[in-house]
């Protein structure tokens, strides 16, 4: 009797438990509703409603159940018919695996099991999660009654865990592989073994874009390979390909249900698959290959999947593209030398024997042949022809029939005529009209292959002819190879080739000067319009930015006292801060590398820098909750310096630290001096860094692996600027890891200085800190885009101060002749009058003369700042405007209002 018969719908009381043989009565509950259950049972409901871990009672002779809203979101669309009903009913699929530990809980004895990969049905889609369960008795009046369910969802953990050993597995397996066909393999291999898929391949596309064909790929045995088949890629839809051509991935869980997939059912059954992801993989702006995973039954996917297949394919297509570059390297080192060896062999001797002996041997072994043979023309002493040769890889004796070539299969070959080649001679329609077998003493050939040698006089010199036992071993690029030994041989027999061979090269040396030249020339133009699109980038990125800054501060203050909404205003300002940094980096990096960063030198202690970098780098470090262990020396030390772009590069390393070291790491800084020099030690437990990277972290656009999820983001320009501006300080920076998993440590050195900086004796007088604005100051905002304006005066009212929005330059002239404000923030790209020619005339005006100016923009490079300047703003602010500055500037305002006002109030 199966399981599952034996927990059929019984009539409630009296039924007995599966496998039990001793029959005794249940207590009835008449209802699945916890308030009509006795006390105890009543608690257990109350216990299971109250968790936000999935629990769940299975009690009764059926096993019905009782579950919390946690449980109810693994039922998915079988809640709430699921409630009340046998428990074998509702999960057919996970039964046969639980019902031991059922079993053993109606014995009486608990069971445990953790860390379990689950395959169940929701939605009615494939899921796979990873559970640790408890399952316990339940007991009424001393008597065994159900179980109880406690399960706890570890499938993150478990697939971060699984990811990191996957990608450890799949770096080493891949970084043993030479051949781009063995990584492939191996690739679709291990990620359809990890991910439980049918069917994993790559698919290269043809240069025309119109054919897939998939050389080798991966299947668990359920599915036909694909390998050696070509497809068009329309017969999979056009609205399929065209998003895989922008190069996103395609996720289908089930073909039929896609709208765009189910027309082209017929192409998805030709080749088994029922759902399907698809990373396709882009180079030089077009489709050039995909890894995909095919299953033949609908299939949720997930994200972690499908991050990890875009992981896997484009780390494994790099993999690839250097494995075909290097053998490819080799291939042509191994033809270089080859050819290089003949070359000296021509050089060496003027017998032709031997000459030509080398060229047969170097040509057989270049194309792969078994054996090879070199069939010449020569007169005797009387002036009689003779039919001569050499050989390689076989004897005069094998060669004895064909040593005078009469067939008509070489006769193309001596008349001067282009290469033969055939992947199967026997089989070749050209040697088969022949009518005639091979010859009688022929050497078993089936890959046959050979080229005529012509003088430069177009004078047939001989023939190149190679064989091989099996077929398809000669394809077109050995035939370019060989064509190069023929040049060779033609060259051993007409020594005027030479020269021609020569002058070519000169030629075409001359041809990659130019192209050099003209490459250059096209380099620069493209830095050129590069600078003026990351300026323009930047103006248009930060607009956005602003309102949305303003609007999430604006949020903090408003609903202070709610913790969800405040939560989501720091996600948002932590954001908006992380995309101003990538701003700030891209323009820094193109300023610096064009040495258009002007320094402002001045003395500073650097136990300053590095207290000003935490606090920079702290939020970040907050958020991964990791450990700051700081050892600065007890006296100053002193260096000559920009403070800015020392806190700068300082925060850089520490942000690189913190991304990269997993929560609740360690973080080390050690500053020491000595000899002239200061040297500040950044040191992490983290990821550390393979051997090959350490050479080029600090080039632009460099970082280590990332994770599935990306989380540590950027843009890999921050230690590039690190070495720039440190290098602009006459110091040095270096990095230094064990190895992936060991931590890093970043070194900057920089020399120190014996003078002591200037100190000014800061600070107003006592009476003029004790002066007030009785009045809230008055703001004029002028800005064309509605948003960051509503938004600024938004926040600064709910400061208490007095504002008004303007979005033209000339209502913003009116209102300020009207209403005189003590300051107005102005944004630059205005429509009618751009900001500095406002700022211009409000200063020629009297009423606005003593108002104070600040540009608030989206341009933020030192000329912009110097432009503003010199049109009469005092201050200038990029977008996002830093609140904590903007209110700075606005107190100093208010304090300078409040100073005027002083001797009008004491007269």
């Amino acid at each position: 009797m199966s399981n599952e018969s034996s927990l059929s719908l019984l009539p409630e009381g009296g039924a007995t438990l599966p496998g039990q043989a001793i029959e005794r009565p249940w207590p009835v509950f008449p209802t699945v509703k916890p308030d009509s259950w006795p006390e105890g049972m009543q608690a257990i409901a109350d216990l299971i409603l109250a968790s936000h871990f999935p629990m769940a009672i299975a009690w009764g002779p059926e096993l019905r159940l009782f579950y919390n809203d946690a449980y109810a979101e693994l039922l998915g669309d079988r809640h709430p018919a699921a409630m009340g009903q046998p428990f074998p009913l509702v999960r057919p699929e996970l039964w046969p695996r639980l019902q031991p530990h059922v079993m053993e809980a109606l014995a009486g004895r608990p069971a445990y099991f953790e860390n379990t990969l689950t395959d169940f049905q929701r939605n009615g889609k494939l899921e796979r999660r990873y559970f640790s369960a408890s399952i316990t008795p339940v007991r009424h009046d001393g008597a065994v009654i159900g179980v109880y369910f406690v399960l706890s969802d570890c499938t993150s953990r478990m697939l971060a865990e699984h990811r990191h050993a996957f990608h450890l597995k799949l770096s080493d397996t891949l970084r043993g592989l030479v051949d781009a066909v063995h990584v492939m393999e191996a690739a679709s291999s291990l990620t359809g073994d990890y991910l439980g898929v049918g069917r994993v391949g790559y698919g290269e596309i043809d240069a025309a874009g119109r054919m897939v064909s998939v050389e080798r790929d991966w299947t668990d045995g359920s599915i036909a390979s694909l390998a050696g088949e070509s497809r068009e890629l329309d017969s999979f839809g056009p609205a399929i390909i065209g998003l895989l051509r922008t190069g996103r991935t395609l996720v289908l869980d089930d073909i039929a249900l896609d709208e765009r997939a189910a027309p082209y059912a017929a192409g998805y059954a030709s080749i088994g698959a029922r759902s399907m992801v698809i990373v396709p993989l882009i180079e030089e702006g077009r489709l050039a290959a995909i890894f995909y995973l095919h299953e033949q039954r609908p299939r949720h996917w997930s994200e972690q999947e499908v991050a990890l297949a875009e992981d896997v394919a484009r780390h494994t297509r790099e993999v690839v593209r250097r494995a075909r570059v290097e053998e490819s390297l080799r291939d042509e080192k191994r033809v270089l030398e080859m050819v290089n060896r003949t070359g000296q062999a021509l050089a060496s001797t003027l017998d032709l024997g031997t000459l030509l002996q080398a060229i047969t041997d170097a040509g057989t072994e270049l194309a792969g042949a078994r054996f090879g043979a070199f069939f010449y023309s020569a007169q005797d002493e009387h002036g009689e022809r003779l039919q001569l040769y050499t050989l390689s890889g076989a004897s005069r004796e094998d060669m004895e029939q064909p040593g005078k070539p009469a067939t008509d299969i070489l006769r193309p070959t001596f008349n001067g005529e282009a290469p033969v080649r055939s992947d199967d001679i026997t089989r070749d329609p050209r040697y088969a009209a022949m009518g005639e077998g091979m010859p009688s003493g022929h050497l078993a050939v089936r890959s046959y292959l050979a080229l005529p040698v012509v003088s430069r006089s177009g004078e047939v010199l001989g023939g190149l002819f190679f064989g091989h036992p099996e077929p398809g071993v000669f394809t077109e690029r050995t035939e370019r190879i060989v064509a190069g030994v023929a040049a060779q041989a033609a060259i051993a027999m007409d020594n005027a080739r030479l020269y021609e061979v020569a002058q070519k090269s000169a030629q075409e040396r001359d041809a990659l000067l130019q192209s050099e030249r003209a490459a250059r020339v096209q380099a620069e133009r493209l830095s050129h319009t590069k600078d003026e699109f990351l300026a323009m980038l930047a103006h248009e990125l930060r607009n956005p930015l602003a309102p949305i800054s303003s609007s999430a501060s604006l949020l903090s203050m408003q609903f202070k006292d709610e913790p969800r909404i405040c939560q989501t205003s720091t996600i948002i300002s932590r954001q908006v801060r992380h995309m101003s940094r990538l701003i700030d980096d891209l323009l820094d990096v193109s300023r610096v590398t064009r040495g258009l960063v002007k320094l402002k030198l001045g003395v500073v202690d650097f136990r300053d820098i590095v207290s000003g970098a935490l606090d920079q780098a702290r939020p970040l470090i907050a958020e991964k909750g990791h450990a700051v262990e700081l050892a600065l020396p007890p006296g100053p030390v002193y260096v000559r310096g920009d403070q800015t772009r020392l806190v700068q590069s300082v925060a850089n390393i520490l942000n690189n630290a913190a991304k990269y070291t997993p929560k609740a790491g360690r973080i080390a800084l050690a500053l020491e001096a000595g000899e002239g020099r200061m040297r500040l030690t950044v040191s992490d437990n983290g990821s550390g860094m393979p051997p090959e990277l350490l050479p080029n972290v600090f080039d632009l656009f460099t970082q280590g692996a990332r994770t599935l999820a990306r989380s540590q983001g950027g843009l890999g320009l921050g230690l590039t600027l690190v070495k720039r501006l440190v290098e602009l300080h006459q110091g040095e920076v270096s990095a230094h890891s064990d190895g992936v998993g060991r931590g890093s440590s970043f070194t900057l050195a920089l020399p120190c200085v014996d003078a002591v900086p200037e100190t000014g004796n800061g600070g107003a007088p006592a009476q003029e800190q004790g002066l007030r604005l009785e009045r809230p100051l008055r703001l004029v905002l002028v800005d064309d885009n509605a948003d960051a304006a509503d938004s600024l005066s938004t926040l600064l009212g709910v400061q208490g101060y007095s504002t008004a929005v303007e979005y033209d330059a000339r209502s913003a002239l009116r209102r300020a002749r009207a209403e005189r404000p003590d300051a107005m923030l102005v944004d630059i790209g205005l429509p009618d009058i751009d900001g500095y020619h406002l700022a211009e005339q409000l200063r020629a005006m009297p009423e606005t003369r003593d108002t104070v100016l600040v540009a608030i923009t989206g341009y933020g490079q030192a000329r912009d700042r110097e432009r503003a300047i010199e049109a009469g703003f005092a201050h200038h602010l990029v977008k996002p405007v830093d609140m904590t500055a903007l209110v700075r500037i606005l107190e100093s305002v208010g304090a300078a209002a409040a100073r005027a006002q002083a001797p009008a109030a004491t007269a």
